[in-house]
């Protein structure tokens, strides 16, 4: 969505309607996060009215993206999941790179690393089968 082009009470509200869909939320549901009616809602999402700060604060305080909703920007875009990366690590470490029988390259190992840190963040490589990961060639087709 180009928010750049649009009024910025359009643009806030267009957000404000993405962040709630995204959630796959009502907007009752959404409205009763922010401590505020269905009615309250619907216009806010149809620039007649302008939330409140309290409003943005009960909806940060619940999880919502309020900084999406008032910059575009998602907040988690810049945010590194160091325990993710440190169990994509270390189940690297255990399962390829302590193999006695075999030897990776830094490159192999890193696409496997890729791979899982890919997996556990939804998407995956469908040219690798998790299962293969463990069989002897799995590592070499990931290098292709």
């Amino acid at each position: 969505m180009n928010t750049t082009s649009e009024k910025p009470v359009e643009a806030f509200s267009l957000r404000l309607r993405e962040e709630r869909k995204r959630l796959k939320l009502s907007q009752e549901e959404f409205g009763n996060l922010g401590g505020v009616s269905k009615t309250a809602q619907y216009l806010y999402e149809s620039e007649r009215n302008w939330p409140t700060l309290e409003y943005l604060e009960a909806l940060r305080m619940r999880g919502v993206d309020v900084g999406f909703i008032a910059t575009g920007k998602r907040a988690n875009q810049d945010i590194l999941d160091w325990e993710l990366l440190k169990n994509a690590f270390l189940l690297i470490q255990r399962t390829f790179a302590q193999r006695q029988d075999m030897s990776f390259t830094a490159e192999q190992l890193f696409d496997a690393f890729k791979s899982v840190v890919d997996a556990a963040n939804g998407s995956t490589r469908p040219e690798i089968n998790v299962d293969d990961m463990l069989t002897n060639n799995a590592l070499e087709r990931l290098g292709e």
